[in-house]
C-alpha cells in the first residue's frame, strides 16, 4: 500500500486542493491548462510547489492572480488582477444602483457591437479568402 506523500498543510497545496474543488477542475485538466504532463502537477502535490510559469497560467486560465493561485493570503478583492480591481473600484464609486446598471448596459453594448464587428470582419475575410 502506497503512503499519501501529499503535502496537505503546504500553502500551494491547500490552494490547488481549494482550485479542484471550487473550479471543478481535474489535474488532468491544470496540466493540459498548464501545458505540463500529469505527472508534473502531482509533483506539485508532493512537492508542495507549482512553477512560475505554470502558476502564471494557471491564473489567467482562471481568471486569478498569481498570488492567490501560488497560495499566498489574499483576500476574494486581491485574487482579481489589477484592471479588474480598478474596473470594481470604478463600479462602486457610482452614485447608485441606477448608474451602476447604467454602466452594466454600456460595456454589454460594447461587448455586442465588437462581437458584430468581429463576425462582419470574418465573413468579409472568409468570402476574400475564396476568391
Amino acid at each position: 500500500m502506497r503512503k499519501n506523500t501529499h503535502q496537505t498543510d503546504n500553502p500551494q497545496v491547500r490552494r490547488l486542493n481549494e482550485i479542484i474543488e471550487k473550479k471543478r477542475i481535474s489535474k488532468a485538466d491544470i496540466a493540459r491548462i498548464c501545458g505540463v504532463s500529469a505527472q508534473s502537477v502531482n509533483n506539485w502535490f508532493v512537492r508542495g510547489a507549482i512553477g512560475k510559469s505554470s502558476a502564471i497560467k494557471l491564473a489567467d486560465a482562471l481568471g486569478v492572480s498569481l498570488e492567490w493561485v501560488l497560495g499566498q493570503d489574499v483576500d476574494a478583492k486581491d485574487g482579481l488582477r489589477h484592471d479588474e480591481r480598478r474596473l470594481l473600484e470604478l463600479y462602486n464609486q457610482l452614485p447608485n444602483e441606477e448608474e451602476q446598471q447604467n454602466m452594466l448596459r454600456i460595456v454589454s453594448l460594447r461587448l455586442r457591437e465588437l462581437d458584430e464587428l468581429y463576425a462582419k470582419y470574418m465573413g468579409r475575410r472568409i468570402k476574400g479568402d475564396a476568391d
